[in-house]
């Protein structure tokens, strides 16, 4: 009985560091399954998608849609756990369509050039390369089409680089609820 209200305890003190949604105070969870939740914890809290060259997996894109004001955050590795980036130059444009909306795509651009910082204010240029992206940035674009908490549909994201072309299957987006 112990191990089971260590479980708990331990399983509710991460979901408030983590913000998930979820409670479990009135719920038996086994130690085994206190991580299995009904969804995955990402670095960015974004959607992890494999990034595919003639489907073939090569790296991982992670997308952030923010509810409040539809921005998207992108960062693009090698690996899964967003631990390798995958520099592309600095002024790549990387395409996420969206079939089912009546906008059918974004471009997401750097930040800037000098340190491209994300949300946190991370700098993300390696050299003459980086592996983040945004939208709106200073387009100008109006990004409220993609805004609300119950916000979902399917996109797919495509870039080319040194002549190849990458892209993703078609995934569900859905946005990091603030």
């Amino acid at each position: 009985m112990l191990k089971l209200k260590t479980s708990v305890l331990l399983l509710s003190i991460v979901s408030v560091a983590t913000g998930c949604a979820n409670h479990y105070a009135n719920q038996t969870v086994s130690q085994e399954s206190m991580y299995d939740h009904g969804h995955s914890h990402t670095l960015h809290d974004g959607v992890v998608v494999p990034l595919l060259v003639a489907n073939k997996r090569v790296g991982f894109a992670e997308l952030k849609l923010h509810d409040d004001k539809g921005d998207l955050e992108l960062w693009i590795t090698t690996d899964k756990a967003g631990s390798q980036p995958l520099d592309l130059p600095i002024d790549s444009e990387i395409h996420v369509s969206f079939p089912r909306l009546a906008v059918k795509s974004v471009d997401l651009r750097v930040r800037n050039t000098l340190r491209n910082e994300d949300e946190d204010g991370k700098g993300n240029i390696r050299g003459t390369g980086t592996n983040y992206f945004i939208f709106p940035g200073d387009s100008g674009a109006d990004a409220s089409f993609l805004t609300g908490k119950s916000f979902m549909t399917d996109a797919e994201i495509s870039f080319v680089r040194d002549g190849v072309r990458y892209t993703t299957d078609t995934f569900t987006l859905k946005p990091h609820v603030h």
